[in-house]
């Protein structure tokens, strides 16, 4: 086998195994094979060993599921059976044990429990469960160790059933803190690799701070609530966002450096609290809305004047939104999501 990596392989990957996958083709139609604990590239020739290989794997697989049908078997290991198509068994099986966890999603599942609705071995729904994880198709509480939906699943959730309203459900969670602290209030969302002034809310103090106007999108890092957003994430992903939003921070004069440190900072302290992208006369303090596993559904910010944000009115702030995110938590938890 030709241990030469092809120039012309695309950037396209198929999964063929454990460890292997299948990064693009060159330009005489081989397959370029990325095999990845050893992180190279290899090329073999189209039909050959590799192929034989994923051929050899289906058949295994279908013999499995044969065998586990031919056994009396039932529930979803008779569901992947009935269902997968030729070659596709590992999809279905994923679809399956997905559709396990959101019928028992409010209370959680341990890896045992969804190994044997699943009709699995137990290593083999470890390394699915473990995968799906890794990727954000699953969450994890950490106490419990029980698996809920994921993040990735909740994004897709929102992106095409635009139902989980947060403006909605931190309504009166906002109009109590504008009451309460007499300061602008801020929610703000994710998508994808920004974050949104989904609503705000103006108090009563004269001087008004309205540094960001509903709609406004900038890079997650980028203002208070951005940053609390970006804090609450895993920190592989929150890693993966710098990275791709290093370019964009310069137009606010920062560098991905400075926002993996505040990161780090709102980490420690489990707040956000730094001047506005908008004035350095203005001070902000956020925390994000998480579920259950650590997701974080939105964040809630407010400013006022640096004069006026004084530490124990940062502490009031603090306190006061605590309380109501505690309560937007709540809401949430009453809708079914975690």
């Amino acid at each position: 086998m030709n241990s030469t990596a092809s120039r012309d392989a695309g950037p396209g990957s198929l999964y063929i195994g454990d460890f292997t996958h299948i990064v693009g083709r060159d330009v005489a139609g081989r397959y370029a094979i990325r095999n990845d604990p050893a992180r190279r590239n290899h090329i073999v020739d189209e039909g050959s060993q590799i192929m034989t290989e994923v051929e050899r794997r289906d058949q295994l697989l279908e013999e499995d599921d044969s065998q586990a049908a031919e056994s009396g078997r039932s529930g979803w290991a008779r569901y992947v059976a009935d269902v997968a198509p030729q070659g596709a068994l590992g999809t279905v099986r994923i679809a399956a044990l997905l559709r396990i966890v959101a019928a028992h999603n409010a209370e959680g599942m341990k890896l045992n429990e969804i190994a044997r609705l699943a009709g699995l071995e137990q290593s083999t729904a470890h390394r699915i469960v473990t995968a799906l994880h890794s990727v954000g198709f699953l969450a994890r509480e950490k106490r419990s160790r029980r698996y809920h939906l994921g993040p990735l699943l909740f994004e897709l959730f929102t992106t095409a059933f635009p139902h989980f309203n947060a403006r909605e459900i931190c309504e009166p969670s906002m109009n109590a803190l504008a009451e309460r602290m007499g300061d602008t209030v801020y929610l703000s969302v994710r998508n994808g690799l920004d974050s949104v002034c989904a609503d705000r809310r103006e108090g009563s103090f004269p001087i008004r701070t309205c540094t960001v106007e509903i709609g406004q999108r900038r890079p997650l890092g980028i203002g208070a609530g951005s940053l609390a957003l970006l804090s609450a994430l895993p920190d592989n992903e929150a890693q993966m966002i710098i990275e791709h939003c290093a370019p964009r921070y310069a137009a606010f004069g920062l560098t991905a450096e400075t926002v993996a440190e505040r990161v780090a900072s709102a980490r420690i302290q489990g707040y956000v609290h730094q001047p506005a992208v908008a004035s350095p006369d203005i001070m902000a303090v956020a925390l994000p809305i998480t579920g259950r596993t650590g997701h974080p559904y939105g964040a809630l910010s407010i400013t006022a004047t640096a004069s006026r944000m004084t530490p124990d009115r940062v502490d009031q702030a603090l306190e006061a939104m605590r309380d109501e995110i505690g309560k937007v938590q709540e809401r949430i938890r009453e809708l079914g999501y975690v």
